[in-house]
């Protein structure tokens, strides 16, 4: 859930007036998220580049890619605002920083 808060002037009443709107997330998003992740990522599944990690490397980015695959885990149908959504997107895996660089 995001807040954005917009400002304007009613000429009516002489004031200024602020109006806030909450935009829920939502499920296309993250799918669409965790489909670009989970593709790049990939390249270091490659047997040639795979080797090249230490251990730790090897660990986290199969410990990354599961959660990101875990993350659909979130879904809640009670939650009528985003269906859990929300909560998925607070929640999203962060990219090991050794793929950043």
């Amino acid at each position: 859930m995001t807040e954005y808060t917009q400002q304007s002037w009613n000429q009516q009443t002489g004031e200024m007036e602020i109006t806030t709107i909450t935009v829920y997330e939502n499920w296309n998003n993250i799918k669409i998220e965790r489909e670009f992740l989970l593709k790049s990522s990939d390249f270091w599944l490659l047997p040639d580049r795979y080797s090249t990690l230490s251990e730790e490397q090897q660990n986290e980015i199969v410990l990354y890619r599961q959660a990101l695959r875990d993350i659909t885990d979130y879904y809640d149908e009670t939650d009528e605002d985003s269906y859990g959504a929300d909560e998925a997107r607070d929640n999203f895996p962060s990219i090991p920083l050794w793929m950043m660089e």
